[in-house]
C-alpha cells in the first residue's frame, strides 16, 4: 500500500504546492499514516506477510529499508512537480500556506482512503488475508508493483525534464550573459 499512497499523494502534493521543499514536507505526514497503518497490520498477524516482518529485528531491517526506497521516488516526485510549479507561477512563492495546507489535507484523505481501500474493502488486491496463513515467498501484492512502477517512471521522467530546463536555463543565461558583454564592447 506504501507505494501507491506515495504515489499519489507525491502528485497532490507537487501539484497543489508551488515549492519543491515545502511538497516533499507535505508528502511525509499522510505516506507515515498509511506506512503506520500497514505496519501494525502486518504485525497483528492481518497480512500475507507473516508479523515477523516488521517485529523481528534485524530480519525486518529489510522491511524498514524497503520502506525508504519506497519513500523516495515519492520526495522526488513531490519535489520536481512543486519546483516546476514555482517556476510556471513565479509571483505566488510567498503565498504557500494555504496550498500546503490544502494539499496536507488531501493527503491525509488519500490516506485514509488507501487505508480503506487496501485493508478493508479490498482485501486481497492490498495483500491483506481473511484467515490465519501468511505467505513465506515475500511476493507484493499486485497494487504495491503497481505504485512501485509508477513512483520510478514517474520520478525517472520527471528528472529527466528537470535536467531539460536546467540545461536550458543555463543555455539562455549563458546567452545573455554573451550579448551583454557584446554591447558592453560596442559601447566602449
Amino acid at each position: 500500500m506504501t507505494p501507491i499512497a506515495g504515489f499519489i499523494i507525491a502528485i497532490i502534493a507537487g501539484l497543489m504546492v508551488r515549492s519543491g521543499r515545502r511538497a516533499t514536507a507535505v508528502v511525509l505526514a499522510p505516506w507515515l499514516v498509511v506506512l503506520a497503518y500497514q505496519s501494525w497490520y502486518i504485525a497483528s498477524g492481518r497480512a500475507i506477510s507473516p508479523p515477523g516482518t516488521v517485529t523481528d529485528f534485524p530480519s525486518a531491517i529489510g522491511y524498514w529499508l524497503v520502506q525508504a526506497i519506497i519513500l523516495a521516488p515519492a520526495l522526488g516526485i513531490a519535489a520536481q512537480l512543486g519546483a516546476m510549479g514555482s517556476r510556471r507561477h513565479p509571483d505566488s512563492r510567498g503565498r504557500l500556506d494555504h496550498p500546503a495546507r490544502a494539499a496536507s489535507a488531501l493527503g491525509l484523505a488519500t490516506s485514509v482512503i488507501v487505508i480503506l481501500l487496501g485493508f478493508v474493502w479490498f482485501r486481497a488486491q492490498g495483500g491483506t488475508v481473511f484467515a490465519g496463513h501468511h505467505s513465506t515467498g515475500g511476493s507484493p501484492p499486485v497494487i504495491g508493483m503497481v505504485g512501485l512502477v509508477l513512483s520510478f517512471l514517474t520520478c525517472g521522467v520527471l528528472g529527466v525534464m528537470t535536467l531539460r530546463q536546467l540545461r536550458a536555463a543555463k543555455a539562455a543565461r549563458l546567452a545573455d550573459s554573451g550579448g551583454e558583454r557584446a554591447t558592453a564592447r560596442v559601447g566602449q
